[in-house]
């Protein structure tokens, strides 16, 4: 008997000329496939985005930085003084600088960072996306420099080529104020793949730095990794207070969130809003369920009461309904998932047809240069199981009003 309910509201979403969903059925059920689907695919997508720009951009870069003329010799006691909050996993000496390089083929404004390779290593991961020469090769090679490979394509240079590195010079000459150049070899090129670093960082020894910038025996500051890359905002400011105390000095403080928080804080809110906005999609097909089962209740009103003249009791009749509903939303769920699943597994190549066919690039002036995809099984749970319980919640009003109906009333006119 508990079968029996189940067997009716299949039978009721069965057309009636074929064994096909009938088109009203179909609507709601294509509905919320179409809802979920579309959730799983963006939501992988926004996800995917925090996660690059996490693991790729803000890995490559310090999270956090003290800032200020440090003298060399202070270095190893500011260093030691940092060390003593163990959240901070390793912290470097830096210069940095803008300039120009140049080869016979194009010249380009880029970052200079001069550091000691193996402290920068600690900190950032660009000695780890080395593709070509190698990364310490600053410190063996006299005027060595690693660049992206972007960098080296657009200049059309490789390893062991010389480029022109134009440094600012404010020292003031009969001439005015000119820039000074030095010649380097190009000792190693990295590939981190997010363009904006690749095609705009250069890293030469700190030596070679503090000589070509004139600072004598000083640095710009000192970089920091800290274990928690969201908790350096907060750290970084006790930690230069500490510092400053230390050595009575007046260093101030910067981190990541300075060039990249709004980007991190834009993702995240772009992803809020579009689930958010996409989520409506699923409501949609919901309210579709309860009128789609409203007018199925409607056109059945005659075997609904027959069967309730037969012994049918009201909760018979509203569990049919209530599987009617729940049958829509599980099936059009799972087939959301599978096409979900489906779009976002071949996104890449989807979107690489698209830009061939229509001949541009979506993603030119963004920190990278593709969609990524991160598939999170606890944001599919979530979605479908969403999904799922709103379909079984609409279902609620049209079985309660199936079970209300009254077969007097409705098999009088019979």
């Amino acid at each position: 008997m508990s079968s029996l309910p189940l067997s009716i509201a299949i039978k009721y979403l069965k057309g009636k000329r074929s064994g096909f969903l009938s088109f009203v059925s179909s609507a709601g059920f294509v509905g919320v496939a179409l809802g979920v689907a579309v959730l799983i695919l963006v939501s992988s997508v926004m996800n995917g985005f925090e996660k690059e720009l996490r693991e790729r951009v803000l890995q490559s870069i310090p999270h956090a930085s003290i800032i200020g003329s440090i003298g060399i010799d202070q270095v190893p006691q500011v260093r030691n003084i940092l060390l003593e909050n163990k959240e901070i996993v390793a912290s470097s000496p830096y210069i940095e600088s803008q300039g120009l390089i140049g080869s016979s083929e194009s010249l380009k404004g880029i970052y200079i960072f001069g550091v000691n390779p193996d402290l920068e290593n600690e900190v950032s991961i660009v000695g780890k996306r080395i593709i070509e020469g190698s990364w310490n090769s600053i410190e063996e090679e006299k005027y060595g420099i690693v660049i992206g490979d972007i960098l080296a394509y657009q200049l059309g240079i490789g390893i062991g080529d010389m480029v022109n590195v134009l440094f600012p010079d404010t020292t003031l000459s009969l001439a005015g104020i000119l820039p000074r150049t030095k010649r380097f070899k190009v000792t190693g090129i990295f590939s981190i793949g997010a363009p904006e670093m690749d095609q705009s960082f250069a890293y030469i020894n700190i030596t070679n730095a503090q000589k070509l910038l004139r600072l004598d025996d000083t640095v710009h500051g000192v970089r920091i990794r800290y274990k928690d890359l969201f908790q350096a905002p907060q750290m970084v400011h006790l930690d230069t207070i500490r510092v400053n105390q230390a050595l009575s000095s007046y260093y101030s403080s910067g981190n990541w969130t300075n060039n990249y928080g709004t980007l991190f804080k834009a993702i995240n809110m772009e992803k809020f809003l579009v689930f958010l906005l996409l989520s409506l999609v699923i409501v949609i097909a919901v309210f579709n369920i309860v009128s789609l089962s409203v007018m199925t209740i409607n056109e059945k009103r005659s075997q609904i009461a027959i069967l309730m003249t037969i012994g049918a009791t009201p909760s018979f009749v509203q569990k049919i309904f209530m599987y009617f509903g729940s049958l829509i939303g599980i099936t059009g769920t799972l087939l959301g998932l599978l096409i979900g699943l489906v779009l976002t597994y071949f996104l890449g190549p989807i979107i690489a047809f698209i830009e061939n066919l229509l001949g541009m690039r979506f993603l030119e002036v963004y920190f990278i240069n593709y969609f990524p995809v991160d598939l999170r099984v606890n944001w599919i749970l979530a979605i479908c199981l969403i999904s799922i319980l709103l379909t079984i919640l609409a279902s609620l009003y049209p079985s309660r009003l199936a079970s209300k109906i009254n077969p007097a009333e409705v098999l009088r006119y019979e």
